[in-house]
């Protein structure tokens, strides 16, 4: 079916259609000459191994980076996302960010891939109501990044983004069906099958997070109520750890952080590794799901929350074979991700690379 499957997101002309694009738009300007003759995979970069730019767009910083073919990070740095100044703002301190990673690098990157919250609308590139970047819904985040710096850009959803890059160089190398999941302040997901990444009709494909697991439960950030992100992501964790154990120690009237519950859990204190436990019961009922929904091989476990996953794991993936039909759990095996905080910033690269390498468009 077509729209089924996205190694990338973004047509091969998409620059030049972004450069017609007003609303929002600064002038562009280019990060590379583009008067010039186009820059082909043998001579980018001053006689050096050609590069993309990745972006990893998150709701409180943005990692930029420039990625070579085999996943290394060359240069990065970090901004802020500053999400109330407005998208077109974030536009400018990313174009600015690539520019002055490529001149340090004395690399001119060929393209830009973004990794960004959802939901959007592909291949648009375009943000749908995200509930993470409030006020940003409708803006054509392609376009406008390609207006920019005046080279293709394509846009996916950061959990598939990371999920890609596990998928290719991390803990679902060699998979045939990788399922990812990320776990901090929300929950979300990936499905890569046969190295290639399933986004669905209109890139919101593996939004696992909002599941509902609870009718009842709380408000989700998705106008929803009761869905696994908001049972289950870090804020419920602490707000759990806050109702079973009132204020942490020497904070009166204060609340929990996951951090600070798992933290006091690994340390020993057997009332926050109870927390911690329950928690991670939750986190299975969802874990179930997934393995009886997509069959996976290999279920690749990331996000803050996972920096914990020994911690977590027995009771985790207890709760998940208890619950998974059993033909399905003979298949998985149940893993942390492997490449840390880079994994959406290297999988953003990843998109870039596949649209370079996709077939030009017939006129």
């Amino acid at each position: 079916m077509t729209g089924t499957f996205h190694t990338y997101v973004s047509g091969a002309d998409a620059a030049g259609r972004a450069g017609a694009a007003g609303n929002d738009g600064a002038a562009a300007r280019p990060a590379v000459d583009t008067a010039a003759p186009a820059a082909s995979p043998s001579t980018a970069g001053r006689g050096e191994e050609p590069v993309v730019a990745g972006i990893d767009l998150g709701g409180t910083k943005i990692a930029a980076g420039l990625v070579d073919r085999q996943g290394r990070v060359l240069a990065s740095r970090t901004l802020p996302t500053d999400a109330p100044s407005g998208p077109a703002a974030a536009m400018d301190r990313i174009a600015a960010a690539v520019r002055e990673l490529a001149e340090e690098a004395g690399r001119r990157p060929l393209a830009v891939g973004v990794g960004a919250p959802g939901p959007l609308v592909l291949p648009e590139g375009r943000f749908a109501g995200t509930p993470n970047l409030p006020g940003w819904n409708g803006f054509a985040l392609r376009d406008q990044l390609a207006g920019r710096l005046g080279l293709p850009v394509a846009v996916n959803n950061d959990a598939n983004a990371a999920a890609l890059a596990e998928a290719r160089l991390g803990a679902g190398r060699g998979a045939e069906v990788m399922v990812y999941v990320t776990v901090g302040t929300g929950i979300g997901g990936g499905l890569v099958i046969g190295g290639r990444l399933f986004s669905g009709v209109n890139g919101n494909g593996v939004e696992i997070g909002h599941t509902t697991v609870d009718p009842e439960g709380p408000a989700c950030g998705c106008g929803n109520r009761g869905c696994w992100e908001a049972v289950a992501a870090g804020p419920a964790l602490g707000r759990l750890a806050t109702e079973r154990l009132g204020p942490p120690p020497g904070r009166p009237g204060g609340r929990w952080t996951a951090r600070q519950l798992l933290d006091a859990a690994a340390a020993g204190d057997e009332r926050a590794r109870a927390v911690a436990e329950e928690y991670a019961r939750l986190l299975g009922i969802g874990l179930a799901s997934a393995v009886n929904l997509f069959n996976p091989d290999r279920l690749v476990l990331g996000g803050g929350v996972m920096a914990r996953y020994p911690l977590l794991a027995p009771a985790m993936e207890a709760e998940m074979r208890r619950r998974a039909l059993p033909a399905n759990l003979a298949a998985v095996t149940l893993v942390p991700a492997a490449l840390g905080k880079d994994a959406g910033l290297v999988g953003a690269a990843l998109l870039a690379w596949d649209l370079l390498d996709e077939p030009a468009p017939r006129r």
